[in-house]
């Protein structure tokens, strides 16, 4: 049986000859889309289920026109190797999912059947196309206090939005710090990344999400030095895919090594910050990996924090913000003032810097940060309602 007969939501897609006389086989026969040759009208798009085989020609045009013209549609593309930027669409869409090259019939089914219920769950709360703001965290050198931003980052969001649904995602998956930092639980099954991601969804996470006493959601794994190796992109992105439907902001801790899903996650999100540290190393360190993130971004370039900040002073061995933004050839975005002996505390007791001591430096400047994001990502909504 297709799909589309399970739900009031239409099938179309753009297949390959081999893909279709596959699907065929199986009884599932949507209804064809043509490549896009030249930008389309709206009224020539089609909404309800697409599914989009990258081997198709025309699959990459067709995903843009669609999600330019038609984010709340559901959105199922399958391939291999994806661009990066085709993968970061996917998350403009009201429901979204990526199946591998071999995945097969009943793969497809009940990729579609479970979009079409994300996509009437949609509708019905009046929220069709609107997915939680995600922020990527990912550090320039080791010991950046990457873990202690993220988790603070969260905490000073719903401070500034009280009503919100917060979740870090840790995805440092073989030694990750913030179950630890938080004295939250690690529930979440690292072999589900790899061996079955089509499993993950609402209620998955749900079981695997620890609820802190502040607020604030962890998705965090048990330590594994095989984690990395286990963790597929796809599965990966799902986790973060499946989160942006949960939670009103999701924020993410990136390990600072790469890994196979490292591109695809910062590819994806709304705004990646890169920690980094006002000495020399640090500096250049960050510039580069800047560099480097805002080339795999497209015209979303990242932002540079530097942490641990002190006071300006006079002695004539400091090192000023202006010369080092002069040497990396490049803005500090933001920065984060020094409250070592707080930020240890809070670690210690398992809670935000803010109930250890609520004027913290660290603590406005956290939250002046959470303001700005915040502001940016309302206004790209504005304009693109």
């Amino acid at each position: 049986m297709m799909p589309a007969a399970r739900s009031d939501i239409p099938l179309y897609a753009l297949l390959s000859d081999a893909r279709r006389v596959q699907l065929s086989a199986a009884g599932i026969q949507p209804q064809s889309l043509k490549p896009v040759v030249t930008s389309p009208a709206t009224e020539d798009l089609p909404v309800g289920m697409i599914v989009i085989d990258f081997q198709a020609p025309g699959a990459e045009a067709l995903l843009e026109a669609y999600a330019l013209r038609r984010p709340d549609c559901a959105m199922l593309l399958i391939g291999r190797d994806l661009p990066t930027e085709s993968v970061r669409t996917l998350f403009r869409f009201a429901a979204s999912d990526l199946l591998n090259l071999d995945a097969g019939p009943a793969d497809v089914i009940a990729a579609c059947e479970r979009l079409s219920q994300a996509l009437q769950t949609s509708n019905q709360s009046n929220d069709a196309g609107k997915g939680a703001r995600c922020w990527a965290l990912r550090g320039a050198v080791g010991g950046a206090g990457v873990t202690t931003l993220a988790t603070e980052l969260a905490f000073a969001a719903l401070r500034v939005r009280p009503s919100w649904r917060v979740c870090v995602v840790d995805l440092n998956l073989t030694d990750g710090m913030s179950a630890s930092y938080l004295d939250a639980e690690k529930k979440l099954d690292v072999s589900i990344l790899g061996s079955a991601p089509e499993r993950i969804d609402a209620s998955l996470l749900n079981a695997y999400a620890f609820e802190h006493a502040k607020g604030i959601f962890l998705l965090a794994a048990p330590r594994n030095p095989n984690a990395e190796q286990m963790a597929k992109p796809e599965g990966v992105l799902r986790l973060l895919d499946v989160a942006c439907t949960m939670f009103d902001h999701v924020i993410v801790d990136v390990p600072r090594h790469r890994a196979p899903w490292t591109d695809t996650v910062l590819a994806a999100v709304d705004e990646v910050v890169v920690v980094s540290e006002l000495t020399v190393p640090s500096l250049h360190a960050a510039g580069e990996l800047c560099r480097e993130t805002d080339v795999l971004r497209q015209g979303a370039p990242s932002r540079l924090l530097l942490n641990r900040m002190f006071a300006k002073r006079t002695h004539r061995h400091s090192f000023p913000l202006d010369k080092a933004e002069r040497a990396i050839h490049r803005k500090v975005d933001h920065t984060v003032r020094s409250d070592w002996e707080h930020a240890r505390m809070a670690v210690n007791l398992g809670m935000p810097v803010a109930q250890v001591k609520p004027k913290s430096a660290l603590v406005k400047d956290v939250e002046d940060i959470a303001q700005t994001l915040l502001a940016v990502d309302e206004a790209q909504e504005a304009r693109a309602a």
